[in-house]
C-alpha cells in the first residue's frame, strides 16, 4: 500500500513555526523522519495560518527535493495558483499527487488541467455541490462524474485516486461501514485507485491510534490502495504491515519481517 505522510502541515504548530523561521534542519528532519518509516510520498499543506503560502510552498518544496531528493510530493492547498507552484518547482524523482479535485465545477475547470498538464496523480474526493454524501450509492455517483470529467480531459485513469471521505465515528457511526462498502464499488467503476485520509475516523474518540489502526486493516480488506497518515505511528503502520501479510499481499512476509528488523514495529 502506497503511504503518504501527513505531518509536514502548517496547521501543526512545530510545523508552521519552523517554515515562518525557514529552519530547514527542523523541517527536513520531520520529512526524513516519515520517508524511513515508509511514507515515499509526502504530503505539503502550506495553506493554514501563514502568510504567503505560495513563497512558502517555494521553500517547503526545496527543502522536500534537495534534502530527500527520492521522495514523492503531494501538494495539498485550496488554492490552484499555488498547485501549480508546486508542480512546477518540484524536481525531485518521487511521484507528484494533487490534493485534490472534487466533483464542483470550479475544481473540475481548474485541478483536472494541472494534473494534465503535469502528468501528476490526483486525489479525487467524493464531494459534489450539495457537499459531503452520505450512502455508497451516492459516493459511487459522484466518483462516476468525476471519472468521467477525467476521461474528457485526456487524464490518464490509473492516475486517479478516489477518497470516500470518512467522517467522524464518534458522531456519525454509520458512516465507517458506508466508506468500507464504497471503496470495491468505486473501483468498480475503472482502473482507478482508492485512498482515505485514515485520522479522520478518530476525530473527537480517546487513543486514535487504535481507532485508526484498526479502521486502515478494514479498509485495506475492502481494497483499499493508498491512505494519508502519521507513518510514526507504529501502532497504525504495524496494523498496516500485518493486514497486508493476512490479504496475501506481501509475499512471505518480507515486507513485514524486513520492517520488524528496522525496528518500524
Amino acid at each position: 500500500m502506497l503511504i503518504i505522510g501527513e505531518r509536514i502541515n502548517s496547521s501543526r504548530p512545530d510545523i508552521q513555526k519552523a517554515i515562518r523561521a525557514r529552519d530547514a534542519v527542523s523541517l527536513a528532519q520531520e520529512m526524513r523522519s516519515q520517508f524511513e518509516a515508509g511514507a515515499k510520498v509526502l504530503d505539503i499543506n502550506c495553506a493554514m495560518g501563514l502568510d504567503d503560502e505560495l513563497d512558502d510552498i517555494d521553500w517547503v518544496t526545496d527543502v522536500l527535493q534537495r534534502e530527500i531528493p527520492d521522495a514523492g510530493l503531494c501538494i495539498d492547498s485550496p488554492n490552484c495558483l499555488a498547485i501549480e507552484r508546486a508542480l512546477t518547482t518540484f524536481k525531485g524523482r518521487g511521484e507528484v499527487f494533487i490534493n485534490s479535485v472534487t466533483a464542483e465545477k470550479s475544481k473540475i475547470s481548474t485541478i483536472l488541467p494541472l494534473a494534465v498538464k503535469h502528468r501528476a496523480n490526483l486525489i479525487a474526493l467524493v464531494m459534489g455541490e450539495d457537499g459531503m454524501p452520505s450512502t455508497k450509492a451516492q459516493r459511487v455517483e459522484i466518483a462516476a462524474a468525476i471519472l468521467a470529467a477525467a476521461r474528457h480531459a485526456g487524464l490518464d485513469e490509473t492516475r486517479l485516486y478516489f477518497d470516500p471521505l470518512i467522517r467522524p465515528l464518534a458522531t456519525e457511526p454509520e458512516q465507517a461501514s458506508e466508506v468500507l462498502a464504497s471503496i470495491g464499488l468505486i473501483k468498480s467503476l475503472g482502473p482507478v485507485r482508492t485512498i482515505c485520509g485514515v485520522s479522520n475516523i478518530s476525530y473527537g474518540l480517546p487513543r486514535r491510534s487504535l481507532i485508526n489502526s484498526s479502521f486502515l486493516g478494514l479498509a485495506l480488506a475492502a481494497g483499499l490502495d493508498a491512505a494519508i497518515l502519521d507513518p510514526t505511528d507504529r501502532r497504525i503502520v504495524s496494523a498496516m504491515l500485518a493486514s497486508e501479510a493476512l490479504l496475501g499481499r506481501d509475499t512471505y512476509c518480507r515486507n513485514y519481517l524486513a520492517a520488524f528488523r528496522k525496528g518500524l514495529i
